[in-house]
C-alpha cells in the first residue's frame, strides 16, 4: 500500500475544488501512479455521502465546533455568516448594554488543532498592528474558557467586489478607484511588514457606499522575523487561480506576492475573466482592456517577483497615471507612445496643427507616388524571396520540432512498451509549452495542428484551448493561407460547439465560409464542408430545422471523385440520417444512413471514417423500432473507437451513450445505466460543457425511470434543468424542451398528475409552435398526453388524443413499429374500462403479434403478456392466466424494480393467481 506522506499535504487543499479541478490539479503534481490513484480514491471517498462513518465523524466535529457558550466577552453570537478554510465567521451583538454595536466573531472551523489556534492568535495579532480605512478593523480579542481563541472584527454589510460589479455595473474609472483603495490598504500592510497571501475578490468587499474593506488576513505572515519567514517559504495554503508562481512552488513569498494577486483581481474586475480560467462567460460586465491597461496588468502579473511592480504604491501611480490619462511605466516609454500621450491630452491644439500638415502632405505625396511605383517590382521581388526562405525555415523548425516530439514519447523515454497517438500528441503539447522560439507563428501554426488532432481524438477541451490560442491575432497573408485558416475556423466552430458556446462557434463557421466563398468560390468540396459546419452549430443551437436544410443543400452539391469529396458526402449522409432520426422521421433517416454505410464500405476496415456512419445508422435503426440490429452495430463501433483512435474523448461518450439507450429500449437497464455512467465520466474528463452533461443525466433519468426508479429520474432531471439554467438555455431550445418532457412523463408515472398535465400540454403548445404539427416531436407529446389521461381517467379526453397520437405515427414509423404495439396496449385499457373485454383481448393480442418480433424488447413483452393475463382471468379463468404469467413473471422481476408500475399491476395479478416469489 502507498505511503499516505507524499499525498497528505495535497488532501486537504483538494477538498475545496470541484471534482472537475480536482482531476486536473492532481495531473499537475506529476506524482507517481500509486500515489496519484491512492489520492483520487481518498478524495471520491470525501465526496460520497450516506457513509456512516463519516456521519459519525462529522456529528463528532459539529460538537467540537459548537461554542461552549454564545458569549465571548462583550458579545453574543447571532447567526453564521460563512466559513472559510480556516475559521467560522458568526454576526455578533454587543451583550454589555452600554451601547449597540454590531460585529464579526471568527471561530475556528473543524478541529481544533494547535496549528489553527495559532494562526487565528497570529491573525488577532496582524490585525492589532493594522489602522486603515479600507481594513476591516478588530474590535475585540481574547479566548474562551476552554482555551479557544476568538476575535471581534468590524461587521462589513456589503458585497464581494466580483458581486458588486456584477450588479452594478461600475465605470471603468470607478472599477479602478475600487483597485485603488485595495492597493492603498494592502500598502498599509506592507508598510508594516504584513503579506496577505490570501488575496482575492471574495476577501475584498464593497459597503453600500462603495467604500472598499480588505478582509480576512487568516494566513497572512509578519516579515519581520526570521522563523516567520522560514515558514512563509513552505505552506501550500492558497486560493486557487489567485496564488502567485512562487507561492504555488512553495517558493519564499514577499509583498510581490500579494501584487500578483491583485493583478489578477484588475484583470478578473475589468474583463471577467482571469488567465487561464475554464469559464466561457465573463463574471461580470467585460470592459475594453486597452495597450495600457493590459501593460498594468501584464507587469503586476508577471511570473518573476522582480520583474512586477516594487510595491503597491507604484502600481496604483500607474493606474492613477492611465486616468489622468498620462504615459504609464508599464508600458515602453518610446517616442510615439508619448507623442500619442500628448495629442490625447490636447486634441484641440494638435488638431489645428494636423490640418496644416495635411495640406503639405498631399503635394508630398503627389512626387512620391511616382518614386513608389518604379520601386514596387523590385520589392516584390524580394518579399516573394524572403517568404520563401521563411517557409524553408519554419519546414525546418516544424521537422525538428515533430523530431524531438516523437523522441521524448520514444518507449525508452516513456517508460512505457507501447506508445500510442495520445502519447505522441501529449509530448508534442509538452515540447510546444517549453520551447523557445523567436518566430511566434510557428508556435501558434503548431497549437493549431495539434488542435485538430486532439478533435480527432474526441478531446474537445484540449484541442479548444489548443485552436483559441493558435488563431490569436492571426491574419491571412493570401488567398492560400485564408483557406488554410478556414480549415481551423471550421474546426474551431466544432470545438466550441461541443462546448455549448453557440455564438462563438457561429463566427467561427461563418468566417471560415466567407474565406472559402471569396478565395475558392466554385470548389464543391469546401463548400460542403461549409454548409456541414454551419448547420452542425445551428443543431447544437437548437435549430434543426435549419441544420437539415443546409445538410440538404450540401448533399445536392455534384460530387466528383477525390477522395475529400467521398468524405465529405459520407459526413452529409450521416449527419442527416441522425438529425432525423432525431425528429421521428426513420424512414428517411435509414435511407440516408444506408447511402453512408454503402459511401463507407470503401474505406479501410480500421478506418476511424467509418465511426459516424455506423452510429448514424444505430440511431437511425433505434428511431425505426429496430434496437435489436443497432445494438451489435455499436458494440462493433466501439471496439474500432478503443482499438483505432482512443479509449476515452467525446466520441466515445457518445458511442457509449448511443449504446447505453439502446439497451434500455431492449429492456436491459442495469447495463444500461453502468454505460450512462461510464459515458457522464468519460464526458467530465473530456471536458464537455453543461448542456452535454444535462443530456447525460437526462439519459440516466430516462433508464431509472424505465426500470421503476421514478424518485431517482426525478433527482437525476432536476440536476439536468439546473445544468441547463447554469447556460441560460431558452425554453424553446430542443434539447430543454426534451429533458422536460422526460420530466412531465416521470412526474405522471410517479402519480404527480397535477403537474405533469399543465406541464405537458404547455410543452406541446410550445412544440406546434416552434416544430408544427407533423413533427415527431409534436406526435410524441400527444401520445404521452394520452397515457397521461387514461392515467387520470379522462375518457373523453383521453381517446381523441390516442386516435390523434395513432395518426401521426402513422405518417412518421411502419406499421410494424414497436410504438403502435403500445397504442393497442392503451386502446385495451380504455376497453377495459368500458367493460369491453373481447375487444380489449383482441388489441393485447395483436400488440403481442407485433412485440414477438425477435427485434423487440423482451420486456416490452412481458409486460404485454401480463396485461393479457389480466383479461383472460376474467373471461377464461385463472389457469389461462397462469400460462401467461408464468412466461412474463421472470422477465419482469429480473429487469425491473418493484415501484415500476406495470410491474405493479403484474405483482398484484400473480397475488390473485397465488403465484409470489
Amino acid at each position: 500500500m502507498p505511503s499516505l506522506d507524499p499525498i497528505a499535504r495535497h488532501f486537504e487543499r483538494l477538498c475545496e475544488l470541484s471534482e472537475q479541478d480536482q482531476k486536473r490539479e492532481i495531473d499537475s503534481l506529476g506524482l507517481a501512479e500509486a500515489d496519484r490513484v491512492m489520492l483520487m480514491k481518498l478524495l471520491a471517498a470525501d465526496r460520497r455521502e450516506g457513509d456512516p462513518i463519516h456521519a459519525v465523524i462529522v456529528d463528532g466535529v459539529a460538537g467540537i465546533n459548537a461554542p461552549d457558550s454564545i458569549h465571548f466577552g462583550p458579545w453574543r453570537l447571532v447567526r453564521e455568516l460563512g466559513s472559510g478554510g480556516m475559521g467560522t465567521v458568526f454576526l455578533a451583538e454587543r451583550s454589555d448594554g452600554h451601547f449597540e454595536q454590531k460585529a464579526a466573531i471568527k471561530l475556528l472551523r473543524g478541529f481544533p488543532t494547535s496549528e489553527g489556534m495559532r494562526r487565528l492568535r497570529q491573525e488577532r495579532r496582524i490585525l492589532a498592528g493594522l489602522d486603515h480605512p479600507n481594513i476591516a478593523r478588530l474590535l475585540d480579542g481574547g479566548e474562551s474558557e476552554t482555551g479557544q481563541p476568538w476575535l471581534a472584527m468590524e461587521y462589513v454589510d456589503g458585497l464581494p467586489l466580483l458581486e458588486y460589479a456584477r450588479r452594478h455595473a461600475p465605470s471603468l474609472r470607478d472599477r479602478l478607484g475600487l483597485l485603488s483603495s485595495t492597493l492603498d490598504a494592502i500598502g498599509h500592510a506592507h508598510s508594516h511588514l504584513i503579506v496577505h497571501r490570501d488575496l482575492k475578490p471574495a476577501n475584498v468587499l464593497v459597503t453600500r457606499a462603495g467604500e472598499v474593506k480588505l478582509l480576512d488576513f487568516g494566513i497572512a505572515r509578519l516579515l519581520d522575523s526570521a522563523d516567520e519567514l522560514a515558514a512563509s517559504t513552505s505552506t501550500r495554503i492558497y486560493s486557487r487561480g489567485y496564488a502567485s508562481p512562487e507561492q504555488r512552488d512553495g517558493a519564499a513569498i514577499t509583498t510581490a506576492s500579494d501584487i500578483f494577486s491583485i493583478g489578477v483581481i484588475l484583470q478578473e474586475l475589468l474583463t471577467g475573466r482571469r488567465e487561464n480560467s475554464a469559464a466561457e462567460a465573463p463574471l461580470v460586465p467585460a470592459l475594453p482592456l486597452d495597450a495600457d491597461l493590459a501593460g498594468i496588468i501584464a507587469k503586476a502579473c508577471a511570473q518573476r517577483p522582480q520583474d512586477r511592480y516594487a510595491n503597491a504604491g507604484e502600481f496604483g501611480a500607474d493606474l492613477q497615471r492611465f486616468l489622468e490619462g498620462r504615459p504609464v511605466s508599464a508600458t515602453q516609454l518610446t517616442r510615439g507612445y508619448r507623442l500619442r500621450k500628448f495629442v490625447s491630452r490636447h486634441r484641440v491644439g494638435v488638431g489645428l496643427a494636423a490640418l496644416a500638415v495635411l495640406l503639405v502632405a498631399v503635394f508630398v505625396w503627389r512626387l512620391e507616388r511616382e518614386r513608389d511605383r518604379a520601386v514596387n517590382a523590385e520589392l516584390s521581388a524580394q518579399a516573394a524571396l524572403e517568404a520563401s526562405d521563411r517557409d524553408a525555415a519554419r519546414a525546418r523548425a516544424s521537422l525538428q520540432f515533430l523530431t524531438d516530439a516523437i523522441s521524448a514519447a520514444s518507449p525508452e523515454v516513456a517508460m512505457k512498451r507501447q506508445v500510442g497517438v495520445r502519447d505522441l500528441l501529449d509530448a508534442a503539447r509538452a515540447k510546444l509549452e517549453t520551447s523557445d522560439t523567436n518566430d511566434p507563428a510557428f508556435g501558434q501554426s503548431m497549437k493549431r495542428l495539434l488542435a485538430h488532432l486532439y478533435s480527432q481524438l474526441g478531446e474537445a477541451r484540449i484541442g479548444m484551448d489548443l485552436m483559441r490560442e493558435g488563431l490569436v491575432g492571426v491574419e491571412p497573408a493570401n488567398g492560400q493561407e485564408a483557406l488554410r485558416l478556414a480549415d481551423d475556423y471550421e474546426e474551431y466552430a466544432k470545438l466550441l460547439g461541443v462546448m455549448d458556446s453557440i455564438p462563438m462557434a457561429m463566427d467561427a463557421a461563418q468566417k471560415a465560409n466567407a474565406w472559402r466563398e471569396r478565395f475558392a468560390p466554385d470548389n464543391p468540396t469546401l463548400r460542403v464542408e461549409s454548409l456541414q459546419s454551419m448547420a452542425m452549430v445551428h443543431h447544437r443551437g437548437g435549430d434543426d430545422g435549419e441544420a437539415i436544410r443546409l445538410l440538404r443543400e450540401a448533399w445536392a452539391v455534384p460530387a466528383g471523385k477525390s477522395s475529400d469529396e467521398a468524405l465529405g458526402r459520407i459526413e452529409s449522409a450521416q449527419l442527416l440520417a441522425s438529425l432525423l432520426a432525431v425528429r421521428g422521421e426513420c424512414e428517411e433517416s435509414l435511407q440516408y444512413s444506408e447511402k453512408a454505410m454503402a459511401l463507407a464500405s470503401a474505406l479501410a476496415p480500421d478506418s476511424p471514417d467509418r465511426l459516424a456512419p455506423m452510429r448514424s445508422r444505430a440511431t437511425a435503426l433505434n428511431s425505426c423500432g429496430r434496437s435489436a440490429e443497432a445494438e451489435p452495430l455499436l458494440r462493433e463501433a466501439i471496439a474500432l473507437q478503443d482499438r483505432a483512435v482512443a479509449a476515452g474523448g467525446s466520441r466515445m461518450m457518445n458511442l457509449t451513450n448511443d449504446l447505453a439507450l439502446t439497451l434500455n429500449d431492449l429492456g436491459q437497464y442495469q447495463e444500461a445505466a453502468l454505460l450512462l455512467q461510464r459515458s457522464d465520466t468519460i464526458a467530465l474528463d473530456a471536458g464537455m460543457g453543461e448542456a452535454e452533461h444535462a443530456m447525460s443525466l437526462a439519459n440516466l433519468a430516462g433508464v431509472l425511470e424505465n426500470a421503476g426508479d421514478y424518485e431517482g429520474s426525478l433527482t437525476a432531471l432536476r440536476q439536468a434543468i439546473d445544468l441547463l439554467d447554469k447556460v441560460e438555455m431558452d425554453a424553446d431550445h430542443q434539447s430543454r424542451r426534451r429533458i422536460t418532457r422526460s420530466l412531465a412523463r416521470t412526474l405522471g408515472l410517479a402519480g404527480q398528475d397535477d403537474k405533469a398535465w399543465p406541464l405537458m400540454q404547455e410543452l406541446r403548445e410550445r412544440c406546434l409552435r416552434i416544430e408544427g404539427q407533423d413533427s415527431g416531436e409534436y406526435a410524441m407529446l400527444t401520445w404521452q398526453l394520452a397515457l397521461l389521461a387514461e392515467r387520470m381517467g379522462n375518457r373523453g379526453v383521453g381517446i381523441g388524443l390516442v386516435d390523434e397520437a395513432e395518426r401521426l405515427w402513422g405518417a412518421l414509423a411502419p406499421p410494424s413499429h414497436p410504438l403502435f404495439a403500445h397504442v393497442l396496449r392503451l386502446r385495451a385499457r380504455w376497453a377495459v374500462r368500458a367493460g369491453d373485454i373481447a375487444a380489449a383481448e383482441q388489441n393485447l393480442r395483436e400488440a403481442s403479434r407485433i412485440l414477438s418480433d425477435e427485434t423487440a424488447s423482451p420486456v416490452d413483452l412481458a409486460i404485454v403478456r401480463s396485461e393479457l393475463a389480466q383479461v383472460l382471468w376474467r373471461r377464461q379463468g385463472k389457469a389461462a392466466a397462469r400460462d401467461l404469467m408464468l412466461a412474463a413473471l421472470p422477465v419482469l422481476r429480473g429487469a425491473l424494480l418493484a415501484t415500476e408500475v406495470n410491474r405493479v399491476r403484474a405483482e398484484a395479478l400473480a397475488a390473485q393467481l397465488g403465484m409470489g416469489h
